[in-house]
């Protein structure tokens, strides 16, 4: 223990951030080229940049910064665009890694906190053992958005304006990779309007200070609008969700046309007045649950104990900005849940980072306790969550079990089975990509253009047909033995517990000789 807390804290920093590398590197590895859908487009927006056609690659992805680093690491190295996009991952896993553990050293840790914050970090079964292998712009919202809230941090304990400017132009390129950062960007520095520690006028100059590169990107926005009339909020991609007029009408009009579906059709007459609050009480149930799914429920119980603790464990100004960050993040995923009605446990990242910078704290006060009454209870505890930890951390860097690259598989035998070079169908865009074919836009993994290539009969054109199926819906491959009678399985590719397979039909002699 006394090692830990001896050892140079950047001789650390630099461990803990080769390790956060490693790991990332490891992680690629065993994936063996498996990618998210997100990713074909991505990689081929980056392709078309790199070849120089700017405009379509817009068409293609219009929030382009990550396809740009992609190409630009693509044009740099002489790496493929697969590979390019591989050390990106491993860069912003190392910077985040070393942002995360920097937040944890500014809220009042020392060795053994950051270890422990590392430790929590690494063995994250979601963070690290899902998100982390799909190769996504999601990896450069962590490292910029921890690493802004470092500079934030800093600048409200400090008041260094340079530390106010690095603040900005770290949540601005986190914006870059996601929209949603934008919402830091903007009501971070409000922090300093509720500070009773300053004076009122102190309090402007420093939420001003901490919005200055934001005002001067607006107002250079608003002039090249002016300037140029062909330019809108349209032509700056993903700025127009926020940046709208009806704001509220696209934020709530799923709400309010789901809740009348729900109150003619669920509630009835004597309880329709209570659509609308039964879904907000459930987007607060999958707002927590989908916290917990990111955060795990251990670290949420330690971040809560470290809350209780707080007097005693953190910096009251960390404490302070950790605490309106997370407030920031539930706001976001709210919004997100009532415009879309969907909410994906990556959008409870950013405060699950948080929450598991508190917990950081709470771990390494139960290995350093000094209770004479409890250093055997705190002691046992401790070894059984480190343990837990280890073991999650082995989790994540084990092979991937059977079944995990079966699409891999089906494009790879599709490519060895088909010498005569002859048209093949997919329905999953990422079996494409795995085949080397043409990008196709409109060609996701859909059901819908499975049906659509056979209602216009265009699916008779192909030699060889991949099908996703799932065991939710069975009835699709009765659908297809019925409809396409002159192509027949040959081959089938099972995923992990055989919930999604790839079904390779293939057209048979007779029909292309009736043909």
């Amino acid at each position: 223990m006394n090692t830990i807390e001896n050892s140079p804290i950047s001789k650390l920093h630099t461990i803990i951030v080769v390790l956060a590398m490693l790991l990332a590197a490891q992680i690629q590895y065993i994936q063996h080229g498996w990618i998210n859908p997100d990713s074909v487009l991505y990689f081929e927006s980056a392709r078309l940049i790199a070849a120089g056609q700017w405009k379509e690659a817009l068409q293609v992805w219009n929030w382009p910064l990550y396809p740009a680093l992609i190409a630009a690491v693509h044009k740099v190295s002489g790496l493929g665009i697969q590979v390019s996009a591989q050390w990106l991952n491993v860069l912003f896993f190392g910077i985040s890694a070393f942002s995360f553990t920097q937040i944890i050293r500014l809220a009042g840790g020392r060795q053994l906190t950051m270890l422990a914050g590392a430790l929590i970090l690494f063995s994250s079964q979601y963070i690290v053992g899902d998100v982390l292998e799909m190769l996504m712009r999601d990896e450069g919202f962590w490292a910029f958005y921890l690493t802004g809230l470092v500079f934030f941090i800093r600048f409200y304990q400090h008041l260094r304006l340079r530390d106010a400017m690095l603040w900005q132009l770290c949540a601005i390129i986190a914006t870059l990779f996601r929209i949603e950062a934008i919402t830091y960007l903007i009501l971070l520095p409000a922090l300093f309007l509720f500070s009773h520690s300053f004076t009122v006028k102190e309090r402007i100059r420093y939420f001003l200070a901490s919005h200055a590169l934001s005002i001067l990107l607006a107002l250079a926005l608003i002039l090249a609008i002016a300037l140029h009339g062909e330019l809108s909020i349209r032509s700056f991609g993903r700025l127009q969700e926020v940046f709208t007029l009806n704001l509220y009408d696209e934020l709530t009009h799923k709400l309010f046309t789901k809740a009348a579906i729900m109150s003619d059709e669920v509630l009835g007459k004597y309880l329709s007045e209570f659509a609308v609050q039964g879904l907000l009480l459930t987007f607060l149930y999958v707002i927590a649950a989908k916290t917990i799914s990111a955060a795990g429920f251990i670290n949420l119980i330690m971040a809560l104990f470290t809350v209780k603790n707080r007097n005693t464990l953190l910096e009251s100004r960390a404490y302070s900005a950790l605490c309106y960050a997370a407030l920031i993040s539930l706001a976001n995923m709210a919004l997100i849940i009532t415009k879309v009605f969907v909410l994906s446990s990556r959008y409870a990242v950013g405060l699950a980072f948080i929450l598991m910078v508190l917990a950081a704290f709470q771990l390494s006060s139960l290995i350093k306790h000094h209770d004479p009454a409890k250093t055997s209870r705190f002691k046992w505890l401790a070894m059984v969550l480190v343990a837990l930890m280890l073991l999650g951390l082995i989790k994540n860097v084990l092979p991937k079990p059977e079944g995990y690259n079966y699409m891999q598989e089906a494009a790879a035998w599709v490519k060895a089975n088909n010498t005569g070079n002859r048209p093949v169908f997919s329905d999953e865009s990422r079996i494409r990509y795995y085949m080397g074919t043409a990008f196709v836009r409109s060609n996701g993994m859909s059901w819908k253009t499975v049906k659509r290539e056979m209602d216009s009969n265009n699916i008779q054109n192909y030699e060889f047909l991949l099908i996703s199926h799932s065991a939710k819906h069975p009835e699709r491959e009765k659908v297809i033995a019925d409809r396409l009678p002159q192509f027949k399985e040959v081959k089938r590719f099972n995923g992990i517990k055989s919930k999604k397979s790839i079904v390779i039909y293939r057209k048979t002699a007779d029909s292309k000789a009736a043909k």
